[in-house]
């Protein structure tokens, strides 16, 4: 093998002193052999070789052979012979790197909608993609405690996919038409009730908490025999938001200033790939973490893990209750205001002043009428 990066060129056509004497004017020429007539050979250094070949075809010459010599082309020679073997080499690695890793997470029961639920609360809850690190047998007990509609359940790692079988809960013959009673959805003064089917547990005038029971699922027939029925009614009632603000006119706050410094940390599974931050050169700060995925079902887990650090500054804030009591009413009753619901109308609002020696508290009042026995979705 020669060391030096050398091109042969077989050349064909007419007077060839011609454009050998044109040639080394830019360039050295070795080992020149005049094979015919017309044809003849010579090297010349591999990087001239672009500008010896525009040369020779301006001059109408043809270059019937280009062979190149040196360690250069020898190394280009091994990448294509050995290229393809490399390539095996390296997905056979991958292969086997990724094969450690659960991709997929596949429930399978009757119910498509149940089985979503599940998919998407182990996805959520799974802390590690790597095969070693997921107990199957944990994941069975916690989906048995998380849905109650599960009567058993395997779970098993079937080549890179985390499979769950379920069965559904079935009940017992005598709790299949078992009726729920109608339960209280808010706290409130009952103003107005309309039965319609089942047993009344309340009566106009009560107070009711949120929770309780406000009409039983059954009936008494003629004979005195209690009969189960659906509860249907509408039971009004006026109810209470309420939102309190408290005032301390004295106090220490922690603000921040509006600067920051952010730390990017890519990761690879669980391990550190790549850390890029500026020192924090806050003498105070908080911070937000947040974790994203930037290879998902790619062969490599790939995950960033963005740092923001904020600067802050502490102030001591001495505030007179009077200068500030119309603002804060009014934001107490902003606060009220969120927890209306769409078309409700208010039937009454007003806020009391509590406290004292530096500190007041200002609880603002907002009353409504609704059905309380109406389920909100």
């Amino acid at each position: 093998m020669k060391l030096k990066n050398r091109t042969k060129l077989l050349i064909n056509g007419l007077n060839q002193e011609k454009i050998l004497n044109e040639l080394s004017k830019f360039m050295p020429i070795y080992n020149y052999k005049r094979l015919s007539f017309k044809q003849s050979e010579f090297e010349i250094d591999s990087r001239y070789l672009k500008q010896a070949r525009k040369i020779i075809v301006s001059y109408g010459f043809v270059i019937e052979n280009i062979q190149n010599y040196g360690v250069i082309f020898w190394i280009k020679s091994l990448f294509k012979r050995y290229g393809v073997f490399a390539g095996i080499i390296v997905s056979l690695l991958f292969y086997v790197i990724q094969y450690n890793f659960v991709w997929t997470v596949n429930a399978v029961g009757e119910d498509a909608q149940q089985a979503q639920q599940i998919e998407n609360y182990v996805k959520k809850n799974l802390k590690s993609n790597f095969k070693g690190n997921i107990d199957t047998d944990s994941i069975e007990s916690e989906l048995r405690n998380q849905f109650d509609y599960v009567s058993s359940i395997s779970v098993a790692i079937i080549g890179q996919s985390l499979v769950i079988n379920f069965n559904e809960a079935v009940l017992p013959p005598e709790m299949e038409d078992e009726k729920t009673p109608i339960i209280s959805q808010f706290d409130g003064l009952i103003t107005e009730i309309n039965l319609i089917q089942g047993t009344l547990n309340c009566s106009e005038g009560d107070i009711v908490q949120k929770g309780d029971i406000l009409v039983y699922p059954y009936i008494i027939d003629s004979q005195g025999q209690q009969m189960s029925v659906e509860p249907k009614a509408e039971i009004y009632a006026q109810v209470w938001y309420r939102s309190s603000i408290d005032h301390y006119e004295y106090r220490i706050e922690t603000k921040r200033t509006g600067n920051v410094i952010i730390k990017n940390d890519v990761y690879i599974g669980g391990l550190l790939l790549y850390s890029a931050s500026s020192e924090i050169s806050y003498v105070q700060y908080d911070s937000e973490t947040t974790m994203r995925t930037l290879s998902k079902n790619l062969l490599l887990p790939l995950s960033l893990k963005k740092t923001v650090y904020y600067e802050t500054v502490t102030e001591e804030i001495i505030e007179d209750f009077e200068s500030v009591k119309e603002q804060l009413i009014s934001k107490a009753r902003e606060n009220t205001l969120l927890f209306l619901q769409k078309d409700e109308i208010i039937k009454d609002e007003n806020y009391t002043l509590t406290g004292g020696a530096g500190c007041h508290t200002i609880t603002y009042t907002i009353s409504v009428e609704k059905d309380i026995a109406k389920v909100v979705t």
